[in-house]
Formats: structure tokens, C-alpha cells, sequence
């Protein structure tokens, strides 16, 4: 090869060194630098995604807190009873609850028929958080698609 490139005229010798020159270079872009630059900016989009998530789910739990939202309200002196009666009409549950017993002052026996199983982890869930009830005790039974037949023993935290 060498002897090939002496053969050339100093003009065609400097041709092909500066071609062989950017060849090497594009290969080194489109091998090394380029691929690096794709990832780093993958990267950095990743971690937008991230702290956009983190901040959604900081807003939401600050939501979903107890005592975030309704549990200082004037409704925590109501018996539970009352409150299980009042909500469960709320979320057009009332009509599947068969059986509210209380056991105690702070603690009802509860059973569901056909209950929308959605609706009452729903319901569920706002006990929790508004009014910082917990479900001490459940047995949940299918009763047909996304239907239920639930027993629950729910109580009043600390109680």
C-alpha cells in the first residue's frame, strides 16, 4: 500500500490522505460520539419522565392522607352507624348493604349483596381517609362480573 501511495502525485497522495482523514472521522462520530449523544438525551428524558411521575404521585398522596381531607371535619363525632348509613347512600351502596350491626361503640358488622366491587373499594377507601375508619375484618365472595357479596368488620382507628 505504501508503494501504491508513492506511486501517486503529491496532489493525488494529499486527496486520499484527506479522504482516508474524514472516513476515519465519520466512522469515529457515527460510532462513538453520536450513539452517546442519542443515549444522553434518552437519559435525560427519562429522568423529565421521572420527576414529573414523583410529582404527580407527591400531589396524589397528599390527597389520599388521612386527615388530609375530611377527617377534622365535623362528621368524626357522628356514630358509625350514621356515617356508614349517610356514605354508603353517597355512593349508591345502600341498596346492596343487608346487614349493619354494631359490635361496640367503635366497630359495625357489615354485609354486601351484589355489590359493585369498584363502588365499594371506593367507598372503602373514603372511610379510610375521611373519616380514619379501618376494615379490621373482610370476606369477599364473587357474585357475578365485578360484583360482590362482602362481610366487613370496620372499625374506628383507635378504637
Amino acid at each position: 500500500m505504501q508503494d501504491w501511495l508513492a506511486s501517486l502525485s503529491s496532489r493525488e497522495r494529499y486527496m486520499v490522505l484527506a479522504c482516508g482523514a474524514f472516513v476515519v472521522l465519520a466512522l469515529v462520530w457515527a460510532l462513538g460520539v453520536q450513539p452517546l449523544i442519542k443515549q444522553s438525551s434518552g437519559l435525560e428524558e427519562r429522568v423529565d419522565n421521572k420527576r414529573a411521575q414523583l410529582a404527580l404521585m407527591h400531589e396524589r398522596a397528599a390527597q389520599v392522607q388521612p386527615g388530609s381531607a375530611g377527617a377534622s371535619g365535623g362528621n368524626s363525632g357522628d356514630s358509625l352507624v350514621v356515617i356508614i348509613d349517610r356514605t354508603t347512600r353517597e355512593k349508591d351502596l345502600a341498596g346492596y348493604l343487608k346487614r349493619n350491626q354494631p359490635e361496640g361503640a367503635q366497630s359495625v358488622r357489615l354485609r354486601f349483596e351484589g355489590a359493585p366491587f369498584d363502588d365499594l373499594v371506593s367507598w372503602l377507601g373514603e372511610l379510610s381517609d375521611r373519616y380514619r375508619m379501618t376494615t379490621v375484618n373482610a370476606t369477599v365472595d364473587q357474585a357475578g362480573i365485578g360484583r360482590v357479596n362482602a362481610s366487613l368488620v370496620i372499625q374506628r382507628a383507635g378504637g
